[in-house]
C-alpha cells in the first residue's frame, strides 16, 4: 500500500487536513482506530460562528442550537454577560459532534481521500532515520502502509509525535481531566452558554452548561490534573448538578470522560511529519476548546502538504510553512491565553469575585483583551504588575 499522505486519526483536524491535501491532488488515506467516525463523542460540543466564513461544512444538520452569548459566573454567582460575537470559541453553536465529524469526513472523501476504520497505528516505518510509512493493525492483521507524509491527528499526548522523537508528554498543570453528562428534562429557557468558576467547584478549571434544545443540555467539568484525584471530576460535577435548580431533575442520556491539553503548542513539523489538532496542542489554554483552531490549522496543514506533494519535497523546511501559518493565525492567542491561565491559577475565589464585580456592567460589545485588561487595571491598580505582560501580548495579537 502506498499513499502520498497517511493521516492517523479521523477527528475534525485529521479530516480537514485530509480534505485540503486531497483537493491539491494528493493521494490521502485516513486511518481511524474506532469503528465509526465521531463516536464516541469526546467534546463539550461548542464552536465559534467564525466557521461560517470557511465553507467547510454543508447544511445545518450538525447544529443542535445557536447561541446568543455566554454568561460567566464567579464563585459568589456574580454574572458577567458576553455577546456571541465576543464570547470566544465556545459560544457560536452547540453541535452534534458525531454528525459534525462525519460531515467533515464526508467532505474529505468527496475531495478524494480514503478512510480505513478499525485500524490502529502501531508505529512508524523508518529507513536511515527517515520516516517512510506507518505500521498498522486492523483486527488481528498487522501490515505496513508506505507514505511520504504522516499526519499525527491522534489527540492528546500523540503517539505519532512520540514515535517521531517529539516530546508529547504533558505536565499535570498542562492537562485537564474532564467529565460531561448530556442531560434531558432540564431547563434551557435561553440561548446562552454558562460557565461557572471557583476553586471549590472546579479547581483550575470550570463547569459548563451548553443548551442543545429546550430541555437538553451538555453539563460538564474540566479540572487541572494537578488538582485532581481519581473520580474527582465526576464527583464535583454530580455535586454541582444536585445543587442547581435547573439541572437536578435532569436525567443522563450520555456520559463521557476524557482529557484535554491546556499547554503551549509542541513542535508540529519534522521531515515527512506534521501534527495537527490536539496532537499539536492547538487548544485554548483557558477554555480547553480546540474545535475552531483544529479546523483552521487543519486547512493550513492540508494546503501546505498538498504543495509538498506537488513539489515532491517532504523536508521540514517545506512543511514549516504550516507551522508559520498556524502561528500567524492563532499562535499569538494561544501564547497569551496560556499566560492568562498561569495567572488565574494564582487567583483565589475572592479575587474572581472582585473581578466579576468590576466587569458585570462592562460594555463587552467592543471587547478586546487589551481593553478588558486596561479596564481591570484602572479599577484595581494593584493588578498592574501581574497583568502588564498580558497588555503587551494583547497588543501584538
Amino acid at each position: 500500500m502506498k499513499y502520498d499522505v497517511v493521516v492517523v486519526g479521523g477527528g475534525p483536524a485529521g479530516s480537514v487536513t485530509a480534505r485540503f491535501a486531497a483537493e491539491k491532488g494528493a493521494k490521502v488515506l485516513i486511518v481511524e482506530r474506532r469503528q465509526e467516525i465521531g463516536v464516541p463523542v469526546l467534546c463539550g460540543e461548542g464552536i465559534s460562528r467564525k466557521i461560517d466564513d470557511w465553507g467547510m461544512l454543508e447544511g445545518k444538520r450538525w447544529i443542535a442550537s445557536t447561541m446568543e452569548g455566554a454568561r460567566i459566573y464567579s464563585p459568589d454567582k456574580t454574572c458577567v454577560t458576553l455577546s456571541a460575537d465576543v464570547a470566544g470559541n465556545e459560544t457560536g453553536y452547540v453541535v452534534y459532534r458525531d454528525i459534525f465529524d462525519q460531515e467533515l469526513a464526508r467532505r474529505a472523501v468527496k475531495a478524494g481521500a480514503e478512510i480505513m476504520l478499525n485500524t490502529t497505528a502501531t508505529g512508524l516505518i523508518k529507513k536511515d532515520n527517515e520516516i517512510k510509512g506507518v505500521k498498522v493493525k486492523q483486527f488481528n492483521e498487522e501490515f505496513e502502509i508506505q507514505t511520504d507524509i504522516v499526519v499525527g491527528a491522534d489527540g492528546v499526548e500523540s503517539k505519532v509525535g512520540e514515535w517521531a522523537g517529539i516530546n508529547t508528554c504533558l505536565k499535570p498543570t498542562d492537562l485537564e481531566t474532564c467529565a460531561q453528562y448530556t442531560l434531558t428534562n432540564v431547563e434551557c429557557s435561553d440561548a446562552y452558554c454558562d460557565f461557572y468558576l471557583g476553586k471549590e467547584i472546579a479547581p483550575g478549571g470550570y463547569i459548563w452548561v451548553f443548551p442543545k434544545g429546550k430541555d437538553v443540555a451538555n453539563v460538564g467539568i474540566g479540572i487541572l490534573a494537578s488538582f485532581s484525584e481519581s473520580g474527582m471530576a465526576k464527583k464535583l460535577l454530580d455535586k454541582f448538578i444536585e445543587s442547581d435548580h435547573r439541572l437536578k431533575k435532569g436525567e443522563p442520556v450520555r456520559f463521557l470522560a476524557g482529557a484535554v491539553p491546556v499547554s503551549l503548542p509542541v513542535e508540529t513539523v519534522r521531515d515527512h511529519l506534521v501534527l495537527v489538532g490536539d496532537a499539536a496542542r492547538h487548544v485554548d489554554p483557558i477554555t480547553g476548546g480546540g474545535l475552531t483552531h483544529c479546523l483552521e490549522g487543519g486547512k493550513i496543514a492540508g494546503e501546505v502538504i498538498g504543495e509538498a506533494v506537488e513539489k515532491q519535497d517532504f523536508t521540514k523546511e517545506i512543511l514549516m510553512k504550516y507551522e508559520t501559518g498556524w502561528k500567524n493565525a492563532f499562535g499569538g492567542k494561544l501564547k497569551r491565553n496560556y499566560a492568562v491561565k498561569e495567572i488565574m491559577l494564582d487567583m483565589d475565589d475572592k479575587t474572581f469575585n472582585m473581578l466579576a464585580d468590576s466587569l458585570k456592567d462592562y460594555k463587552f460589545e467592543e471587547l478586546s483583551t487589551y481593553s478588558l485588561i486596561k479596564a481591570l487595571v484602572l479599577k484595581h491598580p494593584t493588578l498592574l504588575m501581574k497583568l502588564k505582560p498580558l497588555m503587551k501580548m494583547s497588543k501584538e495579537v
